[in-house]
């Protein structure tokens, strides 16, 4: 068949033959669509080392409908250019995929955390997901075995359990993990796809009253270090939970009242400078780095070992209600309570956006691109005038 530049339309529309089928891009030399007998079609590419002096080389890429066409296309000249420069991709990988020294869940899983979880932000909690719900049912049978309704199952059983969100974030963590196993060429198909979530998740609207908000701030320093402090920094900078909770001293410069956030540790990806009021700067300068037990100091912030950033809130969290009698709340409704004070402080929206590092939906399209004023002031004026209105609240 003749090269044909491919798209997702003229992909779907490719029939199975006899054997095996490939049609290649017109648009990218060495790339194209395997069709097989089955019906099954395969993005693959082909290429040579530099330097190798055999045969073109074929490196599988990945399934039509797990990959799109142009992501597909993105990920063959990324082969091609490495193979240009003498790297063999295909080689490489398959080199890393005899690491994992059995096809067993467990080990698998192992190397999914290392190798990919453990670049997300949410690793904390996939990391307790496995190992709660995942590998102690079926950490022990073959990744190339699992059925569809072996993980509908585990799913069902943490919505028994009275958590359908939880249930929810167990499908979603499943599906990451299956679908990295057909990206490493270790499956060829997810036995996750085509499961529906438990519940439809609605997006939480819930506003902490000023009284709320003063009880629980009280609550959140009879708590004290590290949770408490975690808490009252929540109302203070408006940023999330995690990113708070695995602040790190390497991020603060005190002395300017700015906490840099770095690009890997925010959920968009956006390096973030958050400026300190006066509350928040009496907090973190109380507070001094923990010494651990081979003489170094820890750099995080909060930290119950030194060795790791605070995590699992739901103790806290507890006992946070229990002290403040506010109940039917979370931690992330605080993050909307401040944008909503923000706004009946007259802040603006774009304004409140940029603290929260949000896109802005007040400057889109050609200005977006080109807008890039950081409104450093503005946010600083406007943590400072939140700052100064809570603490008329917690009078």
């Amino acid at each position: 068949m003749a090269s044909q530049k491919l798209t997702k339309t003229f992909v779907e529309s490719l029939q199975a033959g006899e054997k095996d089928i490939v049609v290649w891009d017109a648009e990218l030399k060495g790339f194209g669509v395997k069709i097989t007998p089955k019906g099954r079609k395969v993005f693959v590419v082909q290429y040579r080392p530099k330097g190798y002096k055999g045969a073109a080389k074929k490196y599988t890429i990945g399934v039509f409908g797990t990959w799109t066409v142009q992501r597909a296309r993105d990920r063959a000249r990324e082969v091609l250019v490495d193979g240009s420069q003498g790297h063999d991709v295909g080689a490489l990988e398959q080199a890393e995929r005899m690491k994992i020294n059995s096809d067993k869940i467990a080990d698998v899983a192992a190397q999914f955390l290392e190798k990919y979880a453990s670049q997300n932000r949410t690793v904390d909690e996939t990391q307790r997901i496995f190992s709660n719900d995942i590998i102690p049912k079926i950490g022990k049978k073959s990744v190339h075995a699992i059925t569809k309704n072996e993980l509908i199952n585990i799913v069902e059983d943490v919505n028994l359990r009275g958590a359908p969100i939880m249930a929810n974030r167990t499908l979603a963590t499943l599906r990451k993990f299956f679908n990295w196993c057909v990206s490493r060429a270790i499956i060829d198909k997810s036995p996750a796809d085509g499961i529906a979530a438990v519940v439809k998740e609605r997006s939480r609207d819930r506003v902490l009253s000023d009284s709320e908000v003063q009880k629980i701030y009280h609550a959140a320093e009879k708590i004290g270090y590290p949770f408490g402090d975690i808490v009252q920094l929540l109302f203070l900078t408006a940023q999330r939970r995690d990113e708070v909770a695995q602040m790190k001293w390497s991020e603060l410069n005190l002395a300017a009242g700015v906490w840099s956030i770095p690009a890997l540790r925010v959920k968009n990806g956006k390096a973030h400078d958050v400026h300190l009021s006066l509350c928040a700067m009496s907090i973190l300068s109380r507070l001094s780095p923990i010494l651990m037990n081979d003489g170094e100091t820890s750099d995080f912030v909060f930290t119950t070992t030194g060795k790791t950033a605070c995590s699992g809130f739901s103790r806290a969290k507890k006992t946070l209600d229990e002290l403040s009698g506010v109940n039917d709340w979370r931690l992330h409704d605080i993050r909307r309570t401040v944008a909503t004070a923000m706004s009946k402080l007259q802040v603006p929206i774009h304004v409140t956006e940029a603290i929260l590092n949000h896109k802005s939906g007040q400057i889109s399209g050609v200005a977006a691109v080109y807008q890039k004023h950081q409104f450093l002031d503005e946010r600083k004026d406007a943590l400072n005038k939140w700052s100064n209105h809570l603490c008329g609240l917690l009078a």
